[in-house]
């Protein structure tokens, strides 16, 4: 019987640590709760945490407002719970928030349910130009905003600044051929001719491809419907346009350095151990990355390469986003206070400062506090004038079959490197095959 109390009580303690920090053990009858679920752990987690914890005590106390963030895993987890719920005739348990990626958005976007974010701001008179355009644009269906971004981010370049000194390196690569160049100098063996260390690693997905394919002829798309933006996406546009073609060609010039590894996973890991001196990665990876170097080298941070001197389109806002779910309960206005609050300008400051991913707020750029931040912690102000600098159409693509893109990418990448086939060759191969599940998705939704 003792152990099953204590079973039972560990049981309930895992529940409650589910929910954030500073929710009371009680909700008042005359409360508003809110539940938003999340995909956030570790120093995001926290940052989570701490924002549901200040709403609680100050803008949730005044209007009778209580959130309680649920982890659920990671946004993949996120998003098959929802689509669960949204599947059966219990839609009460539906959350008012739920956080999910770009990959989830073709599940979530045309389901009766969700409440565009634009619809909330303009009841309450909100003045959607607070937010950045692209981040707007970003998650923007049909000339809508159907969700508030929050987690944004953009891709740049990180390097081992130590061995760039070393080995004589003035300035980070601004293209792949000078990428190529400078993983070439950082190249590292032994005495057998075994490297030690790889100028730079990657294998590119749709993460990358969508800025490399998409900043050239200063604004490209992969597919047609604007990458989806504007509907369901019918072919790619990469083969018709060359620039799959153009990215390849370059790619191969890079790889034929010898200075490359084809690396596919933990490229933090590889980094951080010195085994690689530069990788592309996220801007959420910023706070990590630093953690996870610590003392070993300076990390330097710098500008996605371009393609070459002709692709000036810049980055895309990747990351993710809140959505707002009707459950039944009457709680939107609710929820959009708490979702308003999240994205204030002082939030995202703290935000941004925990987890490196950049504030969604315009106003935050003009606070005091987040200049002196950027006086201190210089490598956070790359991505933000990078994405200034970027054109703002630059979207995320939003696919059926995502991971089979994803992975169709990387492996067709693969196979023309391994067997040495031809840039337009391969351009072809994934236009053919990427077609294929477009076509599959559109016959099963019967179009």
């Amino acid at each position: 019987m003792r152990r099953l109390l204590i079973i039972a009580l560990l049981a309930l303690s895992t529940v409650q640590g589910l929910v954030a920090l500073g929710a009371p053990e009680e909700t008042p009858a005359q409360m508003k709760t809110i539940t938003w679920w999340h995909s956030n752990s570790g120093l995001a987690g926290k940052a989570t945490d701490a924002i549901v914890d200040e709403f609680n005590a100050t803008v949730g106390k005044e209007k009778g407002i209580l959130v309680q963030a649920v982890y659920q895993g990671k946004s993949n987890d996120v998003l098959t719970k929802t689509k669960a719920i949204l599947q059966s005739s219990t839609t009460k348990d539906l959350p008012e928030l739920v956080q999910l990626d770009g990959s989830a958005v073709l599940d979530i976007r045309d389901q009766k349910l969700l409440i565009p974010m634009e619809d909330l701001a303009k009841a309450d008179g909100y003045d959607l130009t607070n937010i950045l355009e692209a981040a707007r644009l970003s998650v923007t269906y049909k000339n809508k905003m159907i969700a508030m971004p929050f987690n944004s981010s953009t891709i740049l370049l990180y390097y081992n600044k130590t061995a760039f000194e070393e080995a004589g390196i003035a300035t980070a690569p601004k293209t792949l051929k000078e990428l190529g160049t400078t993983a070439k100098a950082l190249l590292k063996t032994d005495e057998k001719g075994k490297v030690t260390r790889y100028g730079f690693a990657n294998v590119p997905t749709t993460y990358e491809l969508i800025v490399w394919l998409g900043q050239q002829n200063g604004l490209s798309y992969l597919t047609d419907e604007e990458n989806g933006h504007t509907g369901a996406p019918t072919k790619v546009l990469f083969d018709e346009n060359g620039t799959m073609t153009n990215f390849l060609t370059r790619w191969k010039e890079l790889y034929a350095t010898g200075a490359v590894e084809n690396l596919t996973s933990d490229l933090n890991g590889a980094f951080a151990s010195g085994r690689v001196a530069m990788i592309v990665a996220s801007t959420s990876n910023l706070t990590t990355i630093f953690s996870m170097v610590g003392d070993r080298f300076e990390v330097g941070v710098a500008n996605f390469p371009m393609v070459d001197e002709n692709a000036t389109g810049g980055v895309n806002v990747g990351g993710g986003a809140i959505y707002a779910m009707d459950n039944g309960l009457g709680n939107q206005a609710a929820a959009w206070e708490f979702v308003k609050f999240a994205t204030s300008a002082e939030q995202q400051l703290k935000w941004h400062v925990a987890t490196g991913y950049f504030p969604v707020h315009v106003d935050t750029y003009s606070l005091q506090a987040f200049e002196q931040h950027l006086a201190v912690n210089p490598h956070y102000g790359v991505a933000i004038r990078q994405l200034m600098a970027s054109n703002p159409k630059m979207q995320g693509i939003w696919v059926p079959s995502a991971y089979q893109i994803y992975y169709a990418f990387q492996s067709g990448i693969l196979k023309m490197l391994e067997q040495d086939l031809g840039a337009e060759e391969t351009s072809k191969a994934l236009a053919k095959e990427i077609n294929s599940y477009f076509a599959e998705f559109l016959r099963m939704q019967g179009q």
